[in-house]
C-alpha cells in the first residue's frame, strides 16, 4: 500500500538514529513493515508529519540514551534544556547556549 506523503521511519542504523522516507507499507505476521531505501532496526517507529518532526523524534531518542550518563543534577538539567529546545525549535529560531547568563 502506498504511504501518504510525510510518512517517515525513525530508527537506529549503524549505531545512530536515522530518518528515512517511507514509500509504501504492508502488514504481515510480524506486524507492519515499511518500504524504505535503508531499513533501520527493530526499534524503528513510523512518524507522520514534517521531515523536521521526524528528525526531532530521532534526536530525542538519542537524548534518551544519554540520561544514564548524566551523573550530576546539573548535567540532567542541561539535558532537559536540550530536549526542550529540540522539541520546540523551528527554522529561524536561535541556537541553544548552556553557558548561563550572557553566554
Amino acid at each position: 500500500m502506498p504511504a501518504e506523503p510525510g510518512t517517515w521511519l525513525v530508527g537506529q542504523l549503524n549505531g545512530e538514529q536515522k530518518v528515512t522516507p517511507v514509500s509504501a507499507w504492508w502488514v504481515d505476521e510480524r506486524g507492519s513493515n515499511s518500504m524504505t531505501l535503508s531499513q533501520p532496526g527493530e526499534d524503528a517507529i513510523l512518524v507522520k508529519g514534517r521531515e523536521l518532526d521526524a528528525h526531532k523524534v530521532a534526536y530525542m531518542r538519542e537524548l534518551v540514551e544519554m540520561v544514564d550518563r548524566c551523573t550530576t543534577p546539573e548535567a540532567l538539567a542541561d539535558l532537559k534544556k536540550i530536549a526542550d529546545w529540540v522539541a520546540n525549535w523551528e527554522p529561524g529560531d536561535p541556537g541553544l547556549s548552556l553557558g548561563g547568563e550572557g553566554a
